[in-house]
C-alpha cells in the first residue's frame, strides 16, 4: 500500500527522495505498482510527472525519447520507428497505453514486457541519472543490453530516457498470446545491420524473464545460420522456458525459435525497419 506520495521537482530532488525512503519507488504510469504479480510493491512513491521526460525528440537520424512518454504516445508518434510502434500496441488496453511509459516497462525486465525485446534487439542507448554516496548528481549514457546484463548495479538510478538510431538497421518484434489482453507467452526480438553483423536476439519468456541468446546471435554472424529453418532450430535450443498457464515449455520453445526465424526471414528479404 502507498503510505505516502511524493512529486519530485527536479531529477535531483527524485534521486534524494529515492534515497531517503525505504520500500520506494519512482512513480511513471504506476501501472505495476503494488499490483497483483508484480514484483513491484512499495510504500512511498516518488511521482517524476514534473520533470519534463515526457517528450519526443528528433535529432538527424537519432530519436531521443523520454522515460515518461506513454506507450500510447509511442504508438502515434509520426517520429516513431515501426517496430517500436508495433511493440508499444502490444498493450491491447487503450487505457493502459495511455497510463504506461517507456522507462516504466523497460526497467523491469520482465518475461512479459511489450517493449524490452525489441528495445534491447535496436541497439539503443539508455540515459540515466544517479547520484554518488557523496551526493553529487551526474547523469550517463550506457547500452541497453548493460542494464540487462547488470541490472542489480542499476537499481536506485533515474531512466532518463532512450536515444535511438531510426535507420540502417532491422529491428523486428512479435509477441504470442491468447489475445492482445492476455499475457504474453513469449515476446521475442530481433535486430541486425545489413551485413549480419552486431546481431541481437532477445526473447522475454513469461515466468522466466529476459533472455539474450548469444549462442544464436554468434552463430549468424559466423555464418553457420543462413536458414530460417536453421535459425529455429538453434533459438529452440536455447532458450529457458517454464510450463504455466501461458503454454507449455515445449509450446514456447517452439514459438520462439519461430518467431526469431520469421523476424530472420524479413530480414534477409531486406523487410521492414
Amino acid at each position: 500500500m502507498i503510505k505516502k506520495f511524493l512529486v519530485a521537482q527536479s531529477r535531483e530532488e527524485a534521486l534524494n527522495a529515492k534515497r531517503s525512503h525505504d520500500k520506494s519507488v519512482f512513480y511513471a504510469g504506476g501501472t505495476e505498482i503494488n499490483r497483483l504479480e508484480s514484483t513491484v510493491q512499495a510504500e512511498v512513491a516518488i511521482d517524476l510527472s514534473k520533470l519534463g521526460l515526457n517528450k519526443i525528440e528528433e535529432k538527424g537520424d537519432e530519436l531521443i525519447i523520454g522515460s515518461m512518454a506513454t506507450l500510447q504516445t509511442i504508438a502515434t508518434s509520426s517520429a516513431v520507428p515501426s517496430w517500436l510502434k508495433e511493440a508499444a500496441l502490444f498493450c491491447g488496453s487503450f487505457t493502459r497505453r495511455n497510463m504506461a511509459t517507456i522507462g516504466g516497462n523497460f526497467a523491469l525486465m520482465h518475461g512479459r514486457s511489450y517493449i524490452g525485446p525489441a528495445l534491447l534487439a535496436s541497439r539503443a542507448t539508455l540515459l540515466i541519472a544517479t547520484i554518488s554516496d557523496k551526493g553529487k548528481y551526474f547523469e550517463d549514457e550506457v547500452p541497453v543490453r548493460e542494464y540487462h546484463e547488470h541490472i542489480a548495479n542499476y537499481q536506485g538510478v533515474l531512466i532518463l530516457g532512450f536515444r535511438i538510431r531510426k535507420s540502417g538497421r532491422f529491428v523486428g518484434t512479435l509477441r504470442f498470446a491468447v489475445s492482445s489482453q492476455n499475457r504474453a507467452a513469449v515476446t521475442v526480438g530481433f535486430g541486425a545491420e545489413k551485413d549480419s553483423s552486431k546481431v541481437r536476439v532477445y526473447v522475454a519468456v513469461y515466468s522466466v524473464g529476459m533472455l539474450r541468446l548469444k549462442e544464436t546471435e554468434n552463430k549468424i554472424e559466423k555464418g553457420e545460420i543462413t536458414t530460417e529453418e536453421e535459425l529455429a532450430k538453434s533459438v529452440a535450443a536455447e532458450v529457458t522456458v517454464k510450463s504455466d498457464y501461458t503454454g507449455s515449455g515445449e509450446y514456447k520453445r517452439y514459438i520462439a525459435g519461430e518467431g526469431v526465424a520469421m523476424l530472420y526471414g524479413e530480414f534477409l528479404k531486406g523487410g521492414r525497419r
